[in-house]
């Protein structure tokens, strides 16, 4: 990046996303990397002030009951944050629990509300919302959004469908799309054509997602090629979820051909894709998924892995700019069988689409092509 930067310190708080979550990370490595001063505010595993690459972690208890949060976590954070006010040049939060604290603050404080969910959305999905509240949650969310948005005045959004709920002219915005980062190259293996033939899906684990469906590609592909093996990531949004999703496993007799991967923290990700040939991306054809940017889809291009994924708008985007796979219906299982056969039998061309999405990576598509947009933000908020 090269663009300088008149923001010398910044403070990032996020209050639930997990230990290393790609986008948080990707963000404070990158402003730490410019020679930014980043102070993390966050509830992951590590040291309290410790540092990694340039990043200084101030850190708090987790609250494990969902109901408590918005009592337990904003006291935690405020103890944290206001001794640091008068050191940070700009407060950039990642979580719309603490939109209306922040609100309060950005009326003494310049403070960014990073909105990289569709939040409104996920109030209509969430197993954890109970089915009669969520469309009352859902225009709360949305209109919340709206407002107190406006008061804080600054935005970084992800995708253009957002455009329709941040669209005053008050707002100061900019779209850091959710790409994966250029450090994860260092970590690729030159081994691709000797590799065994698997497929791979590295989702959280959720109906919409297309758990559901990887089982069903899974199970189809497996009585076709009984050579390929197939990976998962152990990532379940709940345990009843997980209990449904590995009881489907077994009705398909599928315990020795899928494997569930831990969960591993961004840097260690190229460790799980080295394993594969082939990636799947079988997400449902749903608002929730329609509307956002999904970063393995970037994560499988640096890889160098053809991507078997669903034909919603921006991935078919994608894929038709780069040649990094091909698509699929999601509605059509044999649509995804048929295409990942097809790679399965030919190894040249998995590579040519795997080369040819890690080049569009490389020169368009990462991390680091969208942070001159937060530098501008930055620079115009506190001039």
């Amino acid at each position: 990046m090269n663009k300088k930067c008149k923001v010398k310190s910044v403070a990032i708080v996020t209050s639930i996303h997990p230990d290393f979550d790609a986008r948080i990370w990707k963000h404070a490595s990158s402003l730490a990397r410019e020679g930014i001063d980043v102070h993390l505010i966050c509830p992951w595993s590590v040291e309290n002030l410790s540092t990694k690459e340039g990043v200084v972690f101030h850190t708090f208890n987790k609250c494990a009951k969902r109901w408590q949060r918005p009592f337990v976590i904003p006291p935690q954070i405020g103890l944290i944050l206001f001794p640091l006010l008068r050191q940070v040049d700009v407060v950039h939060f990642h979580d719309i629990d603490l939109l209306p604290w922040m609100t309060i603050l950005s009326l003494g404080k310049k403070v960014v509300y990073d909105v990289h969910e569709n939040y409104a959305d996920e109030a209509l999905v969430r197993h954890w919302v109970p089915k009669p509240l969520r469309w009352p949650l859902y225009y709360s969310v949305l209109y919340g959004e709206r407002i107190l948005s406006r008061i804080i005045g600054n935005v970084v959004l992800v995708t253009p469908y957002q455009e329709k709920n941040f669209n005053s002219p008050s707002l100061q915005k900019v779209y850091v799309k959710n790409y994966a980062t250029k450090v994860l190259l260092e970590s690729v293996e030159d081994n691709y054509i000797e590799r065994d033939a698997a497929v791979i899906f590295i989702g959280s684990q959720h109906l919409n997602n297309g758990s559901m469906l990887y089982l069903e590609i899974v199970e189809r592909v497996s009585k076709l090629r009984s050579n390929v093996k197939f990976y998962a990531s152990d990532r379940f949004g709940s345990e009843d979820f997980r209990n449904a999703y590995l009881e489907k496993r077994r009705l398909y007799g599928l315990e020795e051909r899928l494997e569930l991967l831990p969960n591993v923290p961004p840097p260690q990700l190229m460790s799980i894709l080295n394993k594969a040939t082939i990636a799947c991306n079988p997400n449902l054809r749903v608002p929730q998924q329609i509307k956002g940017i999904h970063t393995k889809l970037f994560e499988f291009m640096a890889a160098g892995i053809p991507v078997v994924t669903s034909d919603l708008p921006h991935q078919q985007a994608v894929i038709e700019d780069t040649n990094a796979g091909i698509l699929a219906k999601p509605e059509d299982v044999d649509s995804f069988v048929n295409s990942i056969c097809k790679l399965v039998d030919d190894r040249e061309l998995c590579q040519q689409f795997g080369q040819d999405g890690q080049k569009a990576f490389i020169e368009k598509y990462s991390w680091e092509s969208q942070m001159p947009k937060l530098i501008d933000l930055y620079n115009l908020i506190v001039s």
